[in-house]
């Protein structure tokens, strides 16, 4: 029997475009510190590539079909490595990752494009239209693995403006190597499927996770949190809501490591209009090393601060 028992877990779920990023950059780097106070932390890249059968079943799960035998054994014992030398001090697990609710190229996809019908019959257009059903497979994959279904779960999301969102949306998708060049933004921000964002319309969808566990679902509004001058806000105010009995605590330890460059760094920032319109135009004219490069120098010199 595993000696990690937590009592507690909780799913930051972004959403997109909302400090998540920054949030993750700096959890990460103090994995060690949340240790000490028995947190396990788990990013987005240790989801997808440590824990791979969960990911998996996360997106493409069927509501009939119970996780395997190997993604409760290969997840348990990632969790069991991940939570260093005393497993059983793990009171708390964290997890950070937008994505749980949906990914921006999946559910904005374009009208008229193709795409594969999954198993699971989620292949509709739409932001988050899957966000409950992707969170609840999470959950079973969790409790299966740690073999308990006494969990105290938080469900933490931003909800922001949502004409600056679709925008940030828009930015992003290029960023990220999608060509939209055809596509200027403002039929982009009118024609894209945001209906399922709808912060109160997400909350009570989530709401119904309620009825066999214990669940708590927690929202915030992003435009309270986020300051040009001060990014850690976000941080702060995630810590407080996620990690009450700890946050005080975090937030002077955090503080008074002067060598940690992530407080004040903010990555993944936003385009100018001219940075936009640059990757708008040059896009088509990178492969994908090439472009990861060029996004690099969008980056540095045309964010939208500047």
């Amino acid at each position: 029997m595993s000696a990690l028992h937590p009592s507690r877990i909780v799913l930051h779920c972004g959403i997109h475009k909302t400090g998540s990023t920054y949030l993750q950059r700096n959890l990460q780097s103090n994995r060690a510190l949340l240790l000490q106070h028995g947190i396990l932390y788990l990013g987005p890249n240790t989801i997808k590539k440590q824990c791979r059968e969960l990911w998996s079943f996360l997106q493409w799960g069927q509501w009939n079909r119970p996780p395997s035998a190997k993604l409760r054994e290969k997840t348990l014992q990632t969790l069991v490595g991940l939570a260093g030398d005393h497993p059983a001090n793990i009171h708390t697990i964290l997890i950070s990752f937008e994505s749980i609710f949906g990914t921006l190229r999946t559910g904005l996809i374009k009208a008229g494009q193709k795409r594969k019908k999954p198993a699971n019959g989620e292949n509709k257009r739409g932001l988050y239209r899957y966000a409950r059903a992707r969170t609840k497979r999470l959950i079973i994959g969790l409790e299966q693995a740690l073999s308990t279904e006494a969990i105290e779960w938080t469900i933490l999301f931003a909800s922001r403006e949502s004409s600056s969102f679709a925008r940030s949306c828009y930015t992003q998708l290029i960023k990220e190597g999608h060509d939209l060049s055809a596509i200027p933004i403002e039929t982009f921000v009118q024609s894209a499927d945001f209906a399922s964002i709808n912060p109160e319309e997400l909350e009570a969808s989530l709401n119904r996770l309620k009825q066999k566990r214990r669940v708590t679902i927690d929202r915030f509004r992003y435009e309270d949190t986020i300051s040009a001058s001060d990014p850690t806000r976000v941080l702060w105010a995630v810590l407080e809501r996620a990690l009450p009995q700890q946050a005080r605590e975090l937030r002077g330890a955090l503080t008074a490591d002067t060598e940690n460059p992530n407080l004040q760094r903010l990555p993944n920032p936003g385009l100018s209009e001219r940075g936009l319109e640059l990757a708008t135009q040059a896009r088509p004219l990178f492969n994908k090393r090439e472009w990861k490069l060029f996004r690099k120098f969008l980056e540095k010199n045309f964010t939208k601060t500047a």
